[in-house]
C-alpha cells in the first residue's frame, strides 16, 4: 500500500531540529507539514483540522504528567492518530513512559532521511489499514443498526403512516420521526407543485422551538423554490433542495458555509435573522419512481455531548428508507384522495346528466299526420347539445336543436340556460301580446305564400334569440362560448314552417328522391355579439316530406385516418334509394351510418339529430 499524500503535524521547542525534520519531507513533495512550539498550540491545531501523524518531542509529550498524551488517547477522533517521539538515547525511560501513555514509535535525533520516510510510511500504512477496517467496522455496524431500525422502527412507522388520514398530521409525523431518527436538530419537508416548483411544507427547529406548516403551525412564509431557472428554462441546481429533487440523489454537506457548489444563502439568511448556526446538512428524495418532494434535515448532534457532527453514512441509509417509506404513503394518500374526488365528480355528473335530461322533452307532441323524432347522445356525461319540442299558441308546434360551441359540463351549464332563456321568451312574447301589454305593434309582414301566420309569430322567434343573444353576449362574454341554434314554428295544418337559424348547419327537406331544399342560417351563432339582428325564413313541408336537422358531431365524426364525415357523406347517404321513409327509422339508418365510419374509433362529439315528418296522405 503507497501513501502519496499526508498531514504532519511536527511539535517541537528546538526550532533548528524543527527545520532538519521538516524540509526533505517537503522537498520530497509527499508530505504537508505543520509545525508549532507548544503542546496548548499542538492541542489546538489537532481539534480545528484533520492530521495524520504527530512527531513530537519527548520531553514536550511527557511535560504536565503527559498531557499532550492523555488528551489525545481520550478524544474520541484523535484516539487512533499515531504519535512519533522525538529523542535522543539518553532518554530511553521518557521514552518508555510515554510509549506506556499511547505513543506509538520513536525516532533518535536527527535521523537519516531514509529512515525517517521508511518510518513515517509504516505508521501511515498502519493508520490507513485501522482506519479501513474501522470503517468496515462501522459500516457493519451501521448496517446492522439499520436493518434493526427497519424492522423495529421504520417498518411500523410506515403501516402508522398508512393509517393516518389528516394529511397535515401525517406530514408532520414523517418530518418528526426524520428528525428523531437521525437526532437532527431541524427539518424541513418540501412536496412538488404541479406547476414545477418545491414548497415549503413542514419546518420543524427544535433548539428555537420554532415550528412552520402542519395542522396547528403557523403557515410557512418562504415562497416556494422554483424547479427550473425562470429566465432560461433551465434545471435549477443551485440550490440543495430543488437539486435533490431534480435529480432524485441524496447529498450529505458537512458544513454549509464552506459548501461552493450550492447556494446557500437563505439558510445564512434565516440564521442571521434567529441567531442560528446551520452546519450539517443531508437531504434526501421523497421517490417513489418519481421525486414527489424532498426531506432536508439539520445539525445532527452527538449522542455522547450533543455538539454539532456530520450527518453519518447511517444517517443516510436510515432517512433515505424513511424517505421511501413516506413517498409511499404520500402517493397512496393522494391517489386516494384523488380517487374520493373523481367519485364526488362522478357523482355530480351523474346528478348534472339527471337534471339535464329534465331539461329535454319527456314527451314529444304528434300531431295528427305528423312524425316527430330525436336522437340525443352526448359524448361525454352530459352534453352541449339539446332539442326541444312544445307547443305553441294558434296550435303551433315549437321546433329547436341546438349546439353549444364545448362539450362537457361547462357546454352543459351553458346549454341549460339557453333552452330556458329560448323558452322564457318566445312564451313572454305570447302571453304580453294576448293581454295587450306590447309596446308596439309587431313590424313583420306575413309574405303571401304562408296562410297560417301572423306577425306575431314573426316577432315571438325574432324576440326570443334576439333577447337570448343579448343576454348571453352582454353577461358571459368573457366566457368565449356561443351556441347554433335552430328555432322553428311549425303549423300541423297546412305544412308550413318558419325559422330562425342562427349560425346552425342548414337543416334540410327531404322528399322521396333525395334533398329539395337546405334552410341556410338567418343570422350568427347566438352570443357572438350582442347587437347581433337575425331574418325569419319560411317553408312548407309536403305530404311524404321531411325536415332534417342535426349537429355537427355527425359531420365532423371521424374515422381512424381522423377523416371527417362530412356533409357530402351526409347527403349521399340520404340520397340513397334505401334510405328509411319514417323519422325514427331515418335517424337509427344516420346513426349507423356514422358509427361504422368512424369505428373503431370513439365519438368524438355529441350527437342530435331531429326529424319531423309530414305524412303521405292516404
Amino acid at each position: 500500500m503507497s501513501i502519496s499524500y499526508a498531514h504532519l503535524l511536527v511539535v517541537d521547542t528546538d526550532e533548528s531540529r524543527l527545520n532538519a525534520l521538516t524540509e526533505p519531507l517537503q522537498t520530497n513533495g509527499w508530505y504537508a507539514v505543520t509545525t508549532c512550539q507548544d503542546i496548548q498550540t499542538a492541542l489546538y491545531n489537532l481539534t480545528s483540522s484533520a492530521y495524520d501523524l504527530v512527531m513530537i518531542d519527548v520531553t514536550l509529550a511527557s511535560a504536565a504528567n503527559h498531557e499532550f498524551l492523555r488528551r489525545i488517547q481520550t478524544h474520541p477522533r484523535l484516539n487512533q492518530l499515531p504519535v512519533i517521539l522525538l529523542a535522543t538515547p539518553s532518554q530511553m525511560d521518557s521514552i518508555a513512559e510515554a510509549l506506556e501513555m499511547g505513543a506509538v514509535d520513536y525516532l533518535f535525533t536527527p535521523v537519516p532521511n531514509i529512515l525517517l520516510k521508511a518510518r513515517l510510511t509504516t505508521h501511515l500504512q498502519q493508520r490507513e489499514v485501522r482506519a479501513q477496517a474501522l470503517s468496515c467496522l462501522n459500516a457493519f455496524n451501521s448496517m446492522k443498526q439499520l436493518a434493526d431500525d427497519l424492522r423495529e422502527v421504520i417498518l411500523p412507522l410506515g403501516i402508522a403512516l398508512s393509517a393516518e388520514k389528516n394529511f397535515d398530521r401525517l406530514l408532520e409525523t414523517i418530518v418528526l420521526e426524520a428528525k428523531a431518527i437521525c437526532n437532527a436538530d431541524a427539518a424541513t419537508l418540501y412536496l412538488r407543485t404541479e406547476d414545477e416548483r418545491l414548497a415549503f411544507t413542514i419546518m420543524r427547529t427544535h433548539s428555537l422551538n420554532l415550528a412552520y406548516g402542519g395542522p396547528d403551525a403557523p403557515a410557512i412564509p418562504f415562497a416556494p423554490l422554483p424547479l427550473f431557472l425562470p429566465d432560461n428554462g433551465q434545471p435549477n441546481h443551485n440550490n440543495i433542495a430543488t437539486y435533490v429533487a431534480l435529480t432524485g440523489q441524496s447529498v450529505n454537506i458537512p458544513d454549509v458555509y464552506n459548501a461552493a457548489e450550492f447556494d446557500f444563502s437563505g439558510t445564512k439568511a434565516f440564521d442571521k435573522k434567529h441567531n442560528y448556526r446551520s452546519i450539517s446538512c443531508l437531504t434526501v428524495p421523497l421517490k417513489n419512481n418519481d421525486v414527489i418532494g424532498v426531506l432536508q434535515l439539520l445539525n445532527a448532534k452527538s449522542a455522547v455531548d450533543d455538539h454539532i457532527i456530520p450527518f453519518t453514512i447511517y444517517h443516510k441509509l436510515v432517512a433515505e428508507s424513511l424517505a421511501s417509506q413516506a413517498a409511499v404513503v404520500l402517493t397512496n394518500h393522494v391517489l386516494r384522495q384523488r380517487q374520493e374526488s373523481l367519485l364526488q365528480a362522478e357523482r355530480e355528473l351523474e346528478i348534472g346528466r339527471r337534471v339535464q335530461a329534465e331539461f329535454l322533452p319527456t314527451h314529444i307532441p304528434q300531431p295528427p299526420g305528423w312524425e316527430i323524432a330525436f336522437h340525443f347522445e352526448p359524448s361525454r356525461v352530459v352534453a352541449g347539445d339539446f332539442y326541444d319540442v312544445f307547443y305553441l299558441p294558434n296550435n303551433k308546434i315549437g321546433l329547436v336543436i341546438a349546439d353549444v360551441c364545448d362539450k362537457g359540463v361547462a357546454a352543459a351549464i351553458f346549454m341549460a340556460q339557453v333552452r330556458s332563456l329560448l323558452r322564457a321568451f318566445i312564451q313572454q312574447h305570447y302571453f304580453l301580446s294576448n293581454h295587450n301589454l306590447m309596446a308596439v305593434e309587431s313590424p313583420y309582414v306575413v309574405p303571401p305564400e304562408l296562410s297560417q301566420f301572423r306577425a306575431i309569430d314573426f316577432s315571438a322567434l325574432v324576440d326570443s334569440v334576439m333577447l337570448t343573444n343579448v343576454q348571453v353576449g352582454s353577461n358571459h362574454g368573457n366566457y368565449n362560448m356561443f351556441v347554433t341554434i335552430f328555432l322553428a314554428s311549425l303549423d300541423p295544418i297546412s305544412g308550413e314552417f318558419i325559422y330562425i337559424n342562427s349560425g346552425h348547419l342548414p337543416p334540410l327537406v327531404l322528399r322521396e328522391d333525395g334533398i329539395r331544399q337546405w334552410l341556410m342560417p338567418t343570422g350568427p351563432a347566438v352570443g357572438l355579439t350582442p347587437d347581433a339582428r337575425f331574418q325569419v325564413g319560411f317553408g312548407c313541408l309536403q305530404p311524404g316530406e321531411t325536415l332534417l336537422a342535426y349537429t355537427d358531431g355527425i359531420t365532423e365524426a371521424r374515422n381512424p385516418d381522423n377523416i371527417l364525415f362530412g356533409k357530402e357523406r351526409l347527403r349521399a347517404i340520404l340520397s340513397e334509394g334505401k334510405r328509411p321513409s319514417t323519422a325514427a327509422d331515418l335517424l337509427n339508418y344516420i346513426v349507423k351510418c356514422v358509427q361504422t365510419y368512424q369505428y373503431p374509433a370513439g365519438q368524438y362529439d355529441d350527437i342530435t339529430l331531429m326529424a319531423v315528418r309530414h305524412q303521405p296522405s292516404i
